[in-house]
């Protein structure tokens, strides 16, 4: 029995092409659906590469500005502290010559998500002792607005002189020490 070579040659190159068909394109679809899927992993990776390395960037920038942040976080607090506030107004008081009488909390109200918080201090003292205690305000790293000041008179009308005389040349000059007068304040702060 003789095979003829065109019939022979024609059914292997047929059952090439079903083998190729039914065997490796579904397999070559596969490994083109998986290069596919591979690139978008990558780009997905990358990209959350990129926003990791950004965030560690921008960390680091804050890490170098701590005191920066650190003064920023001091001057609008997440938490009104009362009871440091008071001690902040009677350390200042002291410090700068003046006395405090009373302190009370006018009123507290929130702006968004920003409180606002007023504080009515009464105060005597000497103008010197107050412009000191403003300016002791502005350099606080807390932020302060002092909305309303009300001078009132002086507790001591007369003024004693004082003379003060040189050798026996009678040259003499006078001192009058300036007057106590009562201060009332309203000042805001505020906080998260």
């Amino acid at each position: 029995m003789q095979i003829d070579r065109p019939i022979t040659i024609a059914v292997i190159i047929f059952a090439v092409l079903l083998a190729t068909f039914f065997f490796v394109v579904p397999k070559y679809k596969n490994l083109k659906n998986l290069q596919a899927e591979l690139g978008q992993k990558n780009a997905e990776y990358l990209s959350k590469f990129e926003y990791y390395a950004q965030i560690k960037e921008n960390y680091d920038k804050l890490q170098k500005r701590k005191s920066e942040i650190k003064k920023i976080d001091e001057a609008l607090p997440k938490t009104a502290d009362f009871g440091q506030l008071i001690y902040y107004f009677q350390k200042k008081t002291a410090e700068n010559g003046l006395t405090l009488k009373s302190l009370g909390l006018s009123q507290s109200s929130a702006t968004g998500n920003i409180k606002n918080i007023i504080f009515s201090l009464n105060l005597s003292g000497d103008y010197f002792a107050l412009e000191n205690f403003i300016s002791s305000l502005e350099a606080s790293n807390r932020l302060f607005e002092i909305s309303n000041i009300s001078f009132g008179s002086p507790s001591q009308p007369s003024v004693p002189q004082t003379e003060l005389q040189e050798g026996g040349g009678g040259a003499t000059a006078q001192f009058q020490t300036p007057g106590i007068f009562n201060f009332t304040f309203q000042v805001k702060t505020f906080s998260y």
